[in-house]
């Protein structure tokens, strides 16, 4: 088990500074905001593309129109824009590389390899922020402060760029709008479904705090928001946990007691104390724009090891062997606060059990609504294993659950 991020990145500097250049470099610019954008879209939007699994989106800022109305360019533009992965780093894992996607759409025509984009900046050649706060936030672009036009234009799957696509497509404008960015500041944008049922869409927009807030060097964080939207019709026969309006969630860290040992069906964990389904908060209201973090114990670095060894993450998704593994990890129980859990219904579930232990090198090829990442980010430096401090915002999303791990300290080696 690795994840050799700061290796990976570091490469991928000193390619730069002892290569040739395959880029030029972007002008400074003067009082930048910072932007990241996802397509949380999951199900299709519209006829002209109805036989997409996800819709494919193109981000464009102070676009420019023809006569029509319809935008031709952009002074930036964020193309090929499909659904977001369910984990993210705050680096970005695909700079200045190609993210390929492999759709098959049908019949005997076979595979067909697209341009993919998981989000913007993503392997766009942009100028990006810097550390702030201790934070590795070079997942985000520098982007011009002010005022801009914002479009979302649904597009096809194929490696058509915007520019060169059919008025009648680049007139299928999903989302409009005009947004201040405030110069300093960290945007978060996501492209979210309001009422899937009605085809109703949105933009929700966060500015981020937490380059604002002190955190303690020795502790996790971990902050969730609920951007569902209006629950489909589905939601009421359906096998997995759809969030509600309301949602109560505690929390428990989970450490493999050794002594006790483990079979081929049980392992066997000790809770932290303090951590035993403890209470974390009650999700009132959704799409807010202002997050709470949780501390967690950043456990000292010996816990991840046994006898010299790295320990293992969640085997998902072999299937039906499923274990933890045996790494520390937090679970969160997550249940719908206006309905105690085990009301009689039709037999949709009352809440969910999600377990943060899942190996983040795989999680994105195999992901499950009950899963997400580690929260503790082990990477290699100086030729050994480190747990890093993070910051972790879950993200609720009807059924998915999307995790975006912000790295902290990423300028010394931590003393765990």
């Amino acid at each position: 088990m690795k994840l050799n991020t700061i290796l990976i990145y570091a490469a991928i500097g000193m390619t730069g500074l002892t290569g040739c250049k395959k880029y030029a470099e972007a002008p400074l610019m003067k009082d930048p905001a910072y932007i990241r954008v996802f397509n949380n879209l999951t199900t299709t939007v519209d006829f002209l593309h109805s036989q997409q699994v996800a819709p494919f989106l193109t981000f464009l800022a102070d676009p420019a129109v023809d006569a029509a109305g319809v935008p031709s360019d952009a002074a930036v533009t964020g193309d090929f824009l499909g659904a977001r992965q369910f984990y993210s780093l705050s680096a970005p894992i695909n700079e200045a590389n190609s993210s390929l996607a492999t759709v098959n759409p049908g019949g005997n025509s076979g595979p067909v390899v697209t341009n993919m984009n998981y989000e913007y900046p993503g392997n766009a050649h942009v100028l990006a922020a810097p550390v702030i706060n201790g934070l590795d936030l070079s997942a985000w672009a520098q982007f011009p402060s002010g005022k801009h036009r914002i479009l979302f234009v649904v597009r096809p799957s194929n490696n058509i760029a915007f520019s060169n696509l059919s008025a009648t497509v680049r007139s299928n404008i999903l989302i409009d709008t005009t947004i201040d960015f405030q110069k300093g500041e960290v945007y978060t944008m996501e492209v979210v479904s309001r009422d899937i049922d009605n085809a109703k869409y949105g933009l929700y927009v966060r500015k981020e705090q937490f380059i604002h807030q002190a955190f303690e060097t020795n502790k996790l964080y971990a902050a969730m928001v609920n951007l569902s939207g209006k629950l489909p019709a589905s939601a009421a026969v359906s096998a997995a946990f759809f969030f509600p309006d309301k949602l109560r969630i505690s929390y428990s860290y989970n450490i493999l007691n050794d002594a006790v040992g483990m079979n081929q069906y049980n392992f066997y964990y000790d809770q932290l104390p303090g951590y035993d389904d403890t209470y974390y908060t009650t999700l009132n209201s959704k799409m807010d724009t202002v997050v709470s973090f949780l501390p967690l114990p950043l456990l000292p670095e010996e816990n991840f090891f046994y006898q010299g060894v790295l320990r293992t993450y969640s085997t998902l998704p072999n299937f039906p062997s499923e274990f933890q593994g045996t790494m520390p990890y937090v679970n969160f129980n997550i249940v719908n606060a206006d309905r105690p859990t085990g009301t009689p219904d039709s037999g949709t579930p009352d809440g969910l059990i999600l377990a943060c232990s899942a190996d983040p090198t795989i999680f994105n090829n195999t992901p499950r609504q009950s899963y997400t990442p580690n929260l503790n980010l082990i990477v290699n430096t100086g030729n050994a294993f480190h747990v890093y401090p993070t910051l972790n915002i879950l993200e609720l999303s009807y059924d998915h659950v999307y995790l975006m791990q912000i790295q902290r300290g990423i300028d010394e080696i931590p003393k765990n």
